[in-house]
């Protein structure tokens, strides 16, 4: 009899104890080895100082800058991703001085990793570095690095796909010799990521 109540105790408190594992399940945790494909568009409007001849010369403007980012990673461990961005952006500038008014626009890609890490209520921080090369006309050719830092939310809609609003701070240099452009600032910007094998993560995660 006591072996019956002492079995039969267990059984109840593994139960309770799976009960409870469950109901604190975040829906926002991604597991180990679900993989992470999307991608984030952002835009942003920053004052710059241009010391380089590309190709207007130096000069201080505005820069209107939209940029698309395609993100594909791998959760190397729960809520931990690592990945490889690649990046299009188009850049805008326009400087204003007493004789004219003067504007160009270029189209520049840049590659290069990243990664993400998540807390239990969405909320994630990102990384990226990223370099490029880009050729003018003339085939001269200047050298492109970018780096960001921003933190995001992945409002999941389902299992699968997030919703991703996301700030970053932009920091860009491009050069040629010793002469160089160098801008940095806030960008604002709003991705659709999917999170595959994520369901049969999720159900997984009951047990940790």
């Amino acid at each position: 009899m006591q072996k019956f109540l002492l079995i039969a105790f267990l059984l109840f408190s593994v139960s309770v104890s799976a009960q409870e594992n469950k109901s604190f399940m975040v829906p926002a945790k991604v597991k180990h080895g679900s993989i992470l494909l999307g991608g984030t568009l952002s835009a942003s409007a920053y004052k710059t100082n241009r010391e380089l001849d590309l190709p207007l010369g130096a000069q201080e403007g505005t820069n209107i800058l939209a940029t698309l980012r395609t993100k594909n990673g791998y959760f190397v461990d729960h809520d931990w991703a690592l990945g490889f961005a690649v990046t299009l952006e188009h850049e805008n500038f326009r400087s204003i001085t007493e004789e004219e008014e003067k504007k160009f626009r270029r189209t520049m890609m840049l590659i290069g990793p990243f990664t993400r890490y998540y807390l239990d209520n969405g909320i994630f921080g990102e990384l990226s570095l990223e370099v490029g090369l880009l050729n003018f006309s003339t085939g001269e050719k200047s050298n492109l690095f970018e780096g960001g830092i921003g933190v995001g939310y992945a409002h999941f809609i389902n299992q699968r796909i997030a919703l991703e609003p996301l700030l970053t701070f932009r920091y860009f240099k491009e050069w040629k010799g010793d002469k160089s452009n160098t801008t940095f600032g806030p960008m604002l910007g709003f991705g659709v990521q999917a999170y595959i094998w994520r369901k049969r993560a999720h159900v997984i995660k009951e047990a940790l």
